[in-house]
């Protein structure tokens, strides 16, 4: 009986010292009482960087590896007993190998619980701490979402930690908890500067490269040379949070216009701003006729040979009519041709009465 509990014990303790290696315990582990397996537990996580920074917003998940025994020994799971190199947890009680141990442990199953299963739970930090309730009695792998911010990344390291926990009267604690391990990273953004060419039938009249001047938050950063040695291709990293412009110098009488798309991508991830140039070739419209070239309509008529309106059955040209103020031709508005026999009629009518009145007298 007191070999079983030094096994325990130990059992106990080496756990308990690979949730200091991954996370940070709050309880100690000395020896054991059975465990009440018809009971369930609880976790509280919480997600702090220094001493005072603590995380609203933490998206946390816990995945159950193994489950407790009323002897207060734990067994892996169907399907992560498989996937462990280390079967028989209840094995690791050498303290001097047990943190590396359980890191092994965690190594062997942490892809396939994130990969083949779905949380048992998950849990949003609220004042830096995430809390999960009803949960079933065993080990528990632990992960969380990175933490984004404008200029950092924090990552919280994936931690093991059992539910119940024993606290210093050597009694199982069904409320376990456990502060995970963070790390802060200078969050950098991936950028990229892509040149596409519109101009399909006029490729040959493209530059051989071009120079585009890049401004960050409107100050000149670098200019750049993209051609097909880079694939028309420029990328660099900084931090997030400017406003990225793009100057292309194009040669002299380009017929070519720029316009300037964007892909911006943020996740848990990736962080990504891709801005496209795109240049488009405005060909010339048709040009006009020339001057030698016969008007639409035909003929061989010259300007000085345009013929006149038919006067009275005569047609002249342009050369034999007189000057008139520097004219070339006389008026021609106005013209009507109809009224003319009637005058004529009027005329004769009017002569003949003359005749006859002068004749009476």
């Amino acid at each position: 009986m007191i070999k079983g509990k030094n096994i325990l014990s130990r059992l106990a303790v080496t756990l308990m010292a690979t949730v200091m290696t991954f996370g940070y315990a709050s309880v100690k582990a000395q020896a054991r009482e059975s465990i009440d397996t018809s009971k369930k537990g609880s976790l509280a996580v919480t997600y702090k960087f220094g001493e005072d920074k603590l995380f609203d917003g933490v998206n946390s998940h816990i995945y159950k590896i193994a489950s407790a025994t009323e002897n207060g020994t734990f067994v892996l799971d169907p399907g992560y007993d498989e996937k462990s190199s280390i079967k028989d947890l209840n094995g690791i009680t050498d303290e001097a190998t047990a943190q590396q141990e359980w890191k092994q442990v965690l190594e062997d199953v942490k892809d396939y619980a994130v990969k083949e299963h779905q949380p048992d739970q998950s849990a949003v930090s609220s004042r830096g701490l995430a809390q999960f309730s009803n949960v079933d009695l065993g080990i528990y792998l632990v992960c969380a979402d990175n933490y984004l911010e404008t200029d950092s990344t924090y990552v919280f390291a994936p931690f093991l930690v059992a539910v119940p926990q024993l606290d210093d009267n050597d009694s199982w604690v069904y409320s376990g908890s456990a502060t995970a391990k963070t790390e802060r990273f200078d969050r950098m953004v991936d950028l990229e500067l892509h040149k596409r060419w519109n101009d399909e039938g006029y490729s040959d009249k493209r530059p051989s490269s071009i120079n585009v001047k890049i401004l960050k938050d409107g100050a000149d950063y670098a200019t750049v040379t993209l051609d097909k040695s880079n694939d028309w291709t420029y990328k660099w990293q900084e931090k997030p949070g400017f406003k990225w412009e793009f100057k292309e110098v194009l040669p002299e009488n380009s017929r070519y216009s720029a316009s300037v798309s964007s892909s911006v991508i943020y996740n848990a991830d990736v962080a990504s701003e891709i801005y496209t140039i795109t240049n488009t070739y405005n060909p010339p419209s048709s040009p006009p006729p020339s001057n030698d070239e016969t008007p639409s309509g035909g003929g061989d008529t010259t300007p000085d040979e345009t013929p006149v309106p038919d006067v009275l059955g005569a047609v002249r040209k342009l050369a034999e009519l007189p000057a008139v103020l520097g004219a070339r031709r006389l008026p021609q508005t106005g013209q009507l041709w109809w009224p003319l026999p009637i005058l004529i009629i009027a005329g004769l009518a009017l002569i003949i009465k003359g005749i006859r009145k002068t004749h009476n007298n």
